[in-house]
């Protein structure tokens, strides 16, 4: 799951809901969580380069080298960047590991440990699983469930802790009317355990999604829960956003093929190809900044063995060059052995026109005619 999703949570004991964020739990996408995990020796495969925890000491140490005798296992272990120490241990089998990515160490990773997480309890020497974070008032603490059915509440370090409800609201309130200064007078904002709530209205989709991304990017703030809305026009149509969205993806430049538009209640959704690396940068700022879009969905893949690109171009010249096709926007390509006629013309006849050309140049009637009587 993206990071920076807000997700309302129960508790299947005590029915309390509480609002958490995808980056806070253990399924969010790897890339966007920190990824510092222990091996606990005797409890874990382990390889070099893991972090090793071996009970009773004091740190991990890295992983140099793993060697193994008939009743001996020899491990390598750097602390710190000091002297590697060589460490000899009974040689163990291990069949089935409960969390082969390894184990937060607890209490000392109280504040790197997600929602969900296996740990390790150095000092009570017992496994568990991370299940909540609450404040008791005065300190935000990291809840775990360890396996004898023991709740430990762990108070998260100061730095981890959230900044007071006033003091991140005044924060947050200065920097979107830095941001936007012509904006920010419409949307109301509140705070509570470091979870901003935005309230009100915004011109665009575009405006709405950056003041999210722009909290979001903001120290102290754990995640924004947007509650802001589109400000609509009563005269704009889906219709009319349909083909305002047409216009954008087959401007100059748009070098998109194979598209399908959908759009009901403002809310669009965009399947489309491109060659590879030929994806449009700007192609979701561009449709939000569309008037009437409520929600976005792109969905742009690219295609990295094309086929009759040459052919398609000399297709796309002759019926430029046309004078019976004067003011045509059409455009040829290939995916999956079918060509494709996509873009907009004037008349029924420029639409035959145009068919008939590509049916001379590609010599097969596998072909899709989509263009747009406008």
């Amino acid at each position: 799951m993206d990071p920076h999703i807000p997700l309302l949570c129960c508790c299947d004991a005590c029915g309390t809901v509480f609002v958490a964020f995808s980056n806070e739990f253990v399924f969010c996408n790897r890339e966007f969580v920190n990824q510092d995990y222990a091996k606990i020796y005797g409890y874990n495969r382990i390889v070099a380069g893991n972090w090793i925890y071996f009970k009773g000491t004091p740190k991990p140490g890295i992983v140099k080298s793993v060697f193994q005798s008939p009743d001996k296992q020899i491990i390598v272990v750097n602390y710190d960047g000091g002297p590697d120490q060589r460490i000899e241990r009974p040689k163990l089998d291990i069949e089935d590991e409960e969390s082969p990515e390894g184990y937060r160490l607890l209490p000392i990773q109280s504040a790197q440990t997600l929602l969900g997480d296996c740990i390790y309890h150095a000092i009570r020497n017992q496994f568990g699983v991370a299940v909540g974070l609450v404040n008791d008032g005065e300190k935000d603490k990291l809840v775990v469930l360890l396996k004898d059915r023991t709740l430990v509440f762990i108070t998260l370090p100061p730095l981890a802790q959230n900044l007071p409800n006033d003091k991140l609201c005044t924060i947050v309130q200065g920097k979107l009317a830095q941001v936007f200064p012509d904006h920010y007078s419409k949307v109301t904002v509140e705070v509570g355990q470091g979870i901003v709530y935005l309230n009100g209205l915004v011109e665009n989709l575009s405006i709405q999604r950056a003041m999210e991304r722009c909290i979001n990017a903001l120290p102290k703030v754990r995640g924004c829960v947007d509650f802001t809305r589109v400000l609509v026009s009563p005269f704009v149509t889906d219709s009319l956003i349909k083909a305002t969205v047409y216009e954008q993806i087959e401007a100059p430049g748009m070098r998109l093929f194979d598209c399908k538009v959908e759009v009901q209640d403002g809310k669009v959704q965009l399947e489309a190809s491109c060659y590879e690396n030929e994806r449009p940068k700007d192609l979701e700022n561009r449709l939000a900044e569309i008037p009437g879009v409520r929600d976005l969905i792109c969905l742009v893949s690219e295609v990295y063995d094309p086929i009759n690109v040459e052919l398609c171009k000399k297709v796309e010249a002759e019926i430029s060059a046309s004078t019976f096709l004067r003011g045509a926007n059409i455009r040829v390509s290939c995916n999956s052995r079918r060509f494709l006629l996509e873009g907009s013309v004037q008349s029924i006849l420029q639409k035959e026109l145009a068919f008939a050309t590509v049916l001379k140049n590609v010599k097969t009637t596998s072909i899709e005619n989509r263009l747009r009587i406008v």
